[in-house]
């Protein structure tokens, strides 16, 4: 049984909030944050502005003044506009706190996740794997679309595994769950990387080149790390 709209094949398209984790998306929304902040900022400073050119307007002239100083203008300046000095933080507070928790979400990468953005022909993170004894390591990665395109289906190829005195993971030892990753328009969907351990492997570090079919400009570092069994 699954949750509601988390699919088998680990699509999470149909979920709400399942946009947090489209990095294109998180970058448009970030853009669209600031520039109505800024556009909201300018106005209010140009109100209080025009505010105060009608009051030096509207105030009696019986005798000439001698024009003010630099510093004077400065301090009256700072007298006339201190409530949108105050606004003006605030948004800048408040825009500041959009933007990092926007990177946050937008940047997978961060947090050690292994992503292929196939709309933009980008790769972020490393695909890491640890084994203390024989048996199944697996991992996860994310395959992101954040465009409108329907990108149809994606296969993963992954390389021969290499250590440095050169043993040799074969490439069939490596397995996708799913296999075949369907890719429709504005999707991420995760996948499970597993890579078998034979008994006779020895200790060391084996690595290799994950691959998407039909995307020659991504692609990702593996390294499987087998440790010494403590007898």
């Amino acid at each position: 049984m699954t949750s509601p709209g988390l699919g088998d094949d680990g699509s999470i398209s149909d979920v709400p909030w399942a946009s947090v984790f489209d990095p294109a998306m998180n970058v448009r929304a970030l853009g669209e944050i600031q520039a109505r902040g800024f556009k909201a900022a300018t106005e209010l400073v140009d109100r209080f502005v025009r505010m105060s050119d009608r009051d030096r307007a509207a105030a009696p002239t019986t005798a000439r003044t001698p024009e003010p100083t630099d510093e004077q203008d400065e301090t009256r300046n700072a007298s006339t506009l201190p409530d949108a000095d105050r606004l003006l933080a605030s948004w800048k507070g408040i825009i500041g706190q959009l933007t990092q928790s926007l990177r946050g979400a937008a940047s997978p990468s961060e947090a050690g996740t292994a992503a292929f953005d196939l709309m933009n022909d980008n790769s972020t993170g490393r695909i890491a794997l640890e084994a203390t004894e024989p048996g199944a390591v697996s991992t996860e990665m994310w395959l992101h679309n954040g465009g409108p395109t329907d990108l149809g289906k994606v296969w993963l190829r992954c390389s021969d595994l290499l250590a440095h005195d050169g043993t040799v993971i074969p490439a069939r030892m490596v397995r996708f769950e799913p296999d075949t990753v369907p890719m429709p328009a504005r999707c991420s969907r995760g996948v499970t990387v597993e890579v078998d351990v034979a008994d006779d492997l020895p200790p060391g570090c084996y690595r290799g080149t994950l691959l998407a079919d039909g995307h020659p400009e991504v692609w990702l570092p593996i390294a499987l790390t087998i440790k010494p069994q403590v007898p």
